[in-house]
């Protein structure tokens, strides 16, 4: 396959890239989704900035539940719902005359990071992305782990019987921010990181808190899904290297003894990890 487009939605932009088979971007542009009346419209905006007229087929990343069957966009919670109706290979593919591969973004970054980023290499690759929220995807000997619809709602996972045990509740950017003001705590997330490495105070235990959940939730994942590699991204996850290591005590204590050793890698490719995935979801994609 040669070039594609590649399109990651957001709830702030749209990016969308020409992306070479190797998964190299040879044109980039963004587009704020306040922009866009209609998902058709800022797709025809962006075709034109990366000057992707010729290029036939797109590959759509969308916030939410795939159904890879039917082709459509089944439940995308942070999304605006006025998008919904338009997130389908259908809908998109009569807009744009283009073949359209509709995959969830973060199946698509997983993609990204097995292939060309910190997840080279292995056979089963674990990708989760912790920032607003938590998301996943799992990479096995070049195939996305998938069924009827995308797999590795992570964050919609619990890690206790209440309500407020979800994962996205104990182990996101957005439980920080939460935690450290239930605490008194009057910092952003990136001053409470940076604090909480330099002492052990009230920063520390609340950082503690939320990489104690994110440890767990990501040996959860090695106990069912035997890994090779494990790539943490996203905002909080890259945060500062202190993250990664208190999370990784964590996970040190809860995973598997035959998987101990199992190092948590940081993300290589960064916000480009799903536009550069996008060159391999065809084949990833496939069921033969």
């Amino acid at each position: 396959m040669g070039e594609v487009l590649a399109v990651d939605l957001g709830g702030t932009n749209f990016r969308m890239a020409r992306v070479s088979s190797e998964g190299d971007i040879v044109k980039r542009a963004v587009l704020s989704t306040k922009e866009a009346t209609s998902v058709g419209e800022g797709l025809g905006q962006l075709v034109s900035l990366v000057e992707g007229e010729e290029v036939p087929t797109l590959v759509f990343g969308a916030p939410g539940v795939v159904d890879y069957s039917k082709g459509h966009v089944v439940y995308a919670p942070n999304l605006d719902q006025e998008f919904l109706s338009e997130l389908s290979v259908a809908a998109l593919e009569k807009v744009l005359n283009k073949k359209v591969i509709l995959v969830n973004d973060a199946d698509m970054a997983a993609l990204g990071e097995s292939e060309l980023g910190a997840g080279k290499g292995g056979s089963t690759v674990v990708f989760l992305t912790c920032s607003t929220g938590v998301g996943a995807g799992v990479v096995h000997a070049g195939r996305l782990l998938r069924g009827h619809f995308s797999t590795m709602e992570a964050g919609h996972t619990r890690l206790g019987l209440e309500a407020m045990d979800e994962a996205e509740a104990l182990a996101s950017g957005t439980a920080l921010a939460r935690m450290a003001k239930e605490a008194g705590l009057v910092v952003d997330n990136p001053g409470l990181v940076k604090s909480a490495a330099a002492n052990a105070g009230m920063e520390r235990e609340v950082l503690s808190r939320v990489t104690e959940a994110l440890g767990i939730l990501l040996s959860n994942l090695a106990w069912l899904l035997a890994p090779d590699k494990i790539v943490v991204g996203g905002g909080l996850g890259l945060s500062d290297p202190f993250v990664l290591e208190l999370t990784q005590q964590v996970f040190d204590r809860s995973v598997p003894k035959y998987l101990r050793g199992l190092r948590l890698s940081p993300a290589e490719l960064g916000d480009d990890a799903g536009l550069r995935g996008a060159a391999f979801v065809e084949s990833a994609l496939a069921t033969t």
